[in-house]
């Protein structure tokens, strides 16, 4: 024994006549290990699509609108606040939680993942520039919808749905996203907000949030890449 041990010690001190302690401890490390891991992966890919998407619509001297990054920021903020809220499951699990982010499975995961996301995305750029033809804006200017920056915008607010609900790992670690209800909420908003606008069901909720009308021969192939992209 050295001078500290008994310091370091304390926070782990349990008055408790059994080890119940110990199953509560790892149990709790469990559940923050699998949150941890999950938020690097979805911050990851947030971050790919975030980039593609910002430097097709720089390049054609395009972005999205104050009002549209404030509604997407807003969801995803409240998405991670509710998942790191997760709780652990009562029963400790016999199945070890994967222990680190550089592994086999994180990164084929991230790439095919990726993959997914990039066509459906780079597609749905090419079908916007084969219809409006060759763009024309100045991003100094004041922000004017199109049908790209439009399209992106809920492209990307259904991928973010996305991969929350395709890397969420509950059971056995912790509670599944159906008994996380503030998340599954969160997201089944956001979702359906993305879905709504797309098939614009609710003309006056699209002009809200700054989204063009869509073509109808754009708008049924549209849906479809966003149902594809989906599941």
């Amino acid at each position: 024994l050295i001078i500290g041990d008994a310091s370091a010690a304390a926070p782990f001190t349990s008055k408790l006549s059994s080890i119940q302690s110990v199953c509560h401890i790892l149990r709790q490390g469990r559940c923050t290990l699998v949150t941890t891991i999950q938020m690097y992966k979805i911050l990851a890919l947030n971050c790919l699509i975030s980039a593609y998407s910002m430097t097709v619509m720089t390049l054609d001297g395009l972005r999205s609108s104050d009002f549209q990054q404030t509604f997407a920021g807003i969801i995803l903020a409240s998405s991670f606040l509710f998942l790191s809220q997760s709780k652990p499951l009562d029963q400790l699990s016999i199945y070890r939680p994967p222990y680190k982010i550089f592994s086999f499975y994180f990164l084929s995961s991230l790439l095919i993942q990726f993959a997914i996301h990039f066509s459906c995305l780079f597609y749905t750029v090419s079908l916007v520039k084969s219809i409006s033809g060759q763009l024309d804006y100045n991003l100094e200017r004041k922000f004017e919808p199109n049908l790209l920056n439009s399209s992106i915008f809920l492209l990307s607010l259904s991928m973010q749905v996305s991969t929350f609900l395709a890397n969420y790992q509950g059971h056995p670690f912790r509670e599944s996203i159906s008994e996380n209800k503030k998340l599954r909420n969160s997201l089944l908003v956001a979702g359906s907000v993305a879905f709504i606008c797309a098939l614009e069901i609710f003309p006056d909720f699209n002009n809200w949030l700054q989204i063009v009308p869509f073509p109808e021969s754009f708008k049924s192939t549209f849906v479809f890449i966003l149902f594809f992209d989906f599941i």
